[in-house]
């Protein structure tokens, strides 16, 4: 009998497993290890990796892993799932998008810039060269699932570019949007080393998503599909790919129409204080006109009015948005909005 190891992880066809990998003792004697569930169908069939929580604050697509482990079944499954539900346990600790540990001493603390890693690096690095040595060889796909971070509500995945599998995988995974990044805007936001450039070069497919209520595209909101829940939408979209696989039996379920957008345009705060947002979730997948103001940051001290954000386009397209009441506290460069030209953009027709 065959029997796939994932380091301390030995499962059998038609059983499923769990355990840490080990990475580290930490000053405080406390083990550091990534935990790792697999789940083994009885029959062979590809090997697909599901992981989460690189940045210690996006938290919420940890529920689709949860919900998938309690609903999929061994003996259902053709091929291997593995399961990283938290990627950077640091991270998630302190609910930060990197670690602390390498933010105060080391030389990068955020994991999705740091691929693969380095085994004798800092700890961040050594948490990522620990997921690509030893889970993620011998994969047919790797699904990276990032999500809504504090006060930012966002919801879309990022279309696929190695191949047609890839991009066919990302249509069919269903989010409504899909982001389709320009080279040059990889180059000026330098992310060469992201989990999805590393396995682009590696030859491994892969789908990042931000998982995330979304209330449904301006167009599509009449349909009874229209608004998707977490986890749905992530179970759904893992599901869906399985199924497209071979993995499971039946067919995808995909949304009517998918917008393709290219390029994304983050609307950053110039300056710190408390960001008093005019959009909510409902806003999100809407079209503005251009010079719509999407918010305003206030000094916490004067209440002077320091910066302001409106809608650079004709029809502007908002993807994500800082949604807090009555304010968000902001630093200089953090999140505000994500938006997109509706000229720009082009459909993708299911139906």
């Amino acid at each position: 009998m065959h029997v796939e190891k994932y380091s301390q992880i030995n499962v059998a066809p038609g059983e499923r497993g769990f355990a840490f990998l080990d990475v580290a003792v930490m000053a405080d004697g406390a083990p550091l290890g990534i935990p790792v569930h697999v789940v083994r169908g009885k029959q062979d069939g590809p090997k697909i990796v599901v992981m989460s929580t690189s940045h210690g604050y996006e938290i919420c697509q940890i529920s689709v892993i949860k919900e998938l482990l309690e609903t999929l079944e061994p003996n259902q499954i053709r091929g291997t799932v593995v399961f990283v539900p938290v990627q950077n346990p640091i991270a998630f600790e302190m609910g930060t998008r990197g670690s602390w540990v390498d933010a105060l001493w080391g030389d990068s603390g955020n994991m999705n810039r740091l691929w693969p890693g380095r085994p004798n690096g800092w700890i961040t690095e050594r948490l990522t060269h620990k997921i690509s040595s030893e889970v993620l060889p011998g994969s047919d796909l790797v699904i990276d699932m990032h999500a809504s971070g504090p006060a930012l509500a966002l919801a879309y995945g990022y279309h696929g570019t190695i191949s047609e599998k890839e991009i066919e995988i990302s249509k069919v995974f269903g989010h409504d949007i899909l982001v389709k990044p320009l080279p040059a805007e990889v180059d000026e936001k330098m992310q060469w080393t992201t989990s999805n450039a590393y396995l682009k070069k590696a030859g491994i497919p892969s789908y990042g998503c931000e998982i995330g209520e979304f209330p449904g595209l301006w167009t599509e909101r009449h349909r009874p599909r229209a608004h998707r829940t977490v986890p749905e939408v992530g179970v759904t979209g893992v599901t869906n790919v399985m199924k497209y696989l071979g993995m499971l039996d039946g067919d995808p379920v995909v949304p009517a129409r998918q917008l393709v957008v290219q390029p994304e345009l983050n609307l950053r705060p110039s300056h710190g204080g408390l960001m008093i947002s005019e959009k909510s979730l409902d806003d999100l997948g809407t079209v503005v006109p251009k010079g719509d103001v999407l918010g305003r940051v206030v000094s916490p001290y004067s209440f002077e009015v320091l910066d302001e954000i409106v809608a650079p386009f004709d029809e502007t397209l908002i993807i994500a948005a800082t949604i807090d009441k009555p304010f968000k506290k902001v630093l200089p460069g953090e999140y505000g909005y994500i938006v997109a030209d509706v000229k720009t953009c082009w459909w993708i027709e299911n139906e």
